[in-house]
């Protein structure tokens, strides 16, 4: 596996994430009557949509270490974005016993899939890495076509969601992309498709784009049948988007330390929109949405970034402090 974070991996792996909170926000001016808009709507979807593959193939690429002290932090930062999105919540809406529950065990109870699913394969990790360095590139290339051709291929091509999670947005499709991620760093893929990687995720990117504004013509279900994590060209597109920026590596502190801000921003994005939203969806009609929608997606970067530097100021030591013990405690307990 590659031996150090690279800041063109950085980029794009921030970029995977605004993505997603661009996706989010914009789901507010889905069904606007406006073709300007649609076409701003379905663009957004388009890309935003490869944002999870984007962030499990930079995962598996790198390769996830498991470490005890690693879990707890993870842990600690979902519990502290969960209980502020509660306090957010009550302040609003008042007090609620479940929402205080599901507030206090953000992990189990899916407050984040994408987090929670997260968490699951980096527990899962050392064995997901052992796979990919046990098996041979034929053996590997076999587990890839058998789970691509489930999670991707049958919905895809046959329509068949053979995992009913709202089209791909769960377990089997992250473990696919990370285990691509995998055979990518340890045996790279075919030259044909590496070399011209640019084109390639335009043309997927394309597809994805075209078919879905001509089937929103038709009905939003019918839109919503390409703009799936599970979609065949959705992956495609990730895929050939991380080529690309693979080829052009550079160096930069600046990126390495923005990058370290990206699951902040996945875990305040819904909590921020989900008051901000409503103020701008009565533009769905006109083109004037975008400023208001623009403006709403740098509040929730914003947000994000006080809220990251409170946490790290108020917990960093003493969370370094206990990582450092979980590390002593469980020296003989490593994978």
């Amino acid at each position: 596996m590659p031996a150090q974070r690279l800041s063109n991996i950085e980029l794009l792996r921030i970029g995977a994430i605004f993505m997603i909170v661009m996706m989010h926000g914009i789901g507010y001016a889905l069904h606007s009557p406006n073709e300007l808009n649609r076409i701003g709507v379905t663009a957004i979807n388009t890309f935003g949509n490869m944002g999870v593959t984007i962030f499990m193939l930079i995962s598996g690429y790198f390769g996830i270490h498991f470490k005890w002290s690693r879990l707890f932090l993870l842990w600690v930062t979902a519990l502290f974005y969960s209980i502020m999105a509660f306090w957010a919540d009550m302040v609003h809406n008042g007090v609620s016993v479940t929402e205080l529950y599901q507030a206090l065990t953000p992990i189990t109870s899916m407050t984040w899939w994408f987090l929670s699913w997260y968490v699951v394969i980096f527990c899962l990790s050392p064995y997901l890495n052992k796979a990919a360095e046990e098996l041979s590139k034929w053996q590997m290339e076999m587990l890839l076509g058998g789970v691509i051709f489930f999670f991707i291929l049958s919905p895809t091509v046959l329509f068949h969601s053979m995992t009913n999670d709202s089209g791909g947005k769960g377990l089997p499709n992250m473990i696919t992309a990370y285990l691509i991620g995998q055979y990518v760093a340890k045996h790279d893929l075919p030259k044909w498709f590496t070399a011209h990687s640019g084109k390639w995720f335009l043309v997927a990117g394309g597809i994805v784009f075209v078919g879905s504004f001509v089937a929103g013509c038709i009905s939003l279900t019918a839109s919503n049948i390409l703009c799936k994590d599970n979609n065949l060209f959705v992956v495609m597109g990730a895929v050939a988007l991380f080529c690309w920026v693979r080829k052009h590596k550079f160096h930069s502190t600046v990126v390495n330390y923005m990058a370290t801000f990206s699951f902040p921003l996945y875990l305040v994005n819904e909590t921020v929109l989900k008051y901000l939203g409503p103020l701008y969806v009565g533009d769905v009609s006109s083109v004037s949405i975008w400023k208001p929608y623009l403006l709403a997606v740098l509040a929730v970067v914003v947000v994000a970034w006080l809220a990251e530097t409170m946490r790290r100021l108020l917990f960093g030591r003493l969370n370094t402090n206990l990582s450092q013990r979980i590390d002593h405690l469980t020296e003989s307990f490593t994978f």
